[in-house]
Formats: C-alpha cells, structure tokens, sequence
C-alpha cells in the first residue's frame, strides 16, 4: 500500500483537474453538435442526460483507480473545478474557433448551392 502523505492529496487534486478537464472536452462534443443540428429541447436534456450519467461513471473508475480504491469527495468537487475552468477559458476559445469553421463551411455551402442552382436552372431552360 501507498503512503499517504499530503503530496498525494495534492496530486489527486491534479488528476481530478486533469478529469475535468477531459469532461469539458467530451461536453464540448455535445455543444457542437448541438450548434451544427438544431435538436428539441427534450433532446437535450436527454443528451445532457447522458453526459452527466456516463461522467459521472467516468468519475468513480477514475477516482477509485487513481486513489487506491478510495473514493474522495474532493475528488468530485476538484473535477467539476476542472470542468468549470476548461468551460469558462479553453471552452470558450476552441467553440469560438468551431464557430468560425462553421460560418466558413456554411458560407462555401451557400456558394456551393448557389452556383449548382444557377447551372441547373440555365441547364433547365436549355432544355425548354
């Protein structure tokens, strides 16, 4: 076994960060597919659902392997620490980046569409 000391609090506290951090990033694939598909509000919560059910799995196998088979409240606490900072700094920078590849996809999509719908209508009246 282990000796416990207060480094190895304070090390936990750092994987339960580094797992919240990693939950931010698993939400953000929700968010961005929210952003891309427009999904009913019970849709949502369902997905919201899902991610909170499968973190929080995700959570105590972490918590359990990490800590010797210990589960640590602070542990809980310190990954939705994570989760919050990855949510209010990096979160906000890489959706703002998505946000950006959509507007420039779209905008190819919509020139994309318009010129096919022009050829298609000239191709159209030729054959009238």
């Amino acid at each position: 076994m282990m000796e416990y000391t207060y480094y190895t609090d304070i090390f936990s506290m750092l994987q339960a960060l580094a797992a919240g951090l990693i939950m931010g990033v698993y939400y953000d694939a929700f968010r961005f597919l929210r952003r891309i598909v427009h999904f009913e509000s019970i849709s949502v919560a369902m997905q919201d659902f899902f991610f909170w059910t499968t973190s929080a799995v995700y959570l105590f196998f972490v918590c359990v392997k990490l800590n010797n088979g210990y589960i640590r409240i602070y542990f809980v606490f310190f990954a939705l620490v994570g989760w919050s900072i990855y949510f209010v700094t990096v979160g906000k920078i890489v959706f703002a980046a998505f946000d950006v590849i959509i507007k420039f996809i779209s905008r190819i999509l919509a020139t994309v569409k318009k010129t096919l719908t022009s050829k298609i209508s000239q191709l159209y009246t030729r054959i009238k």
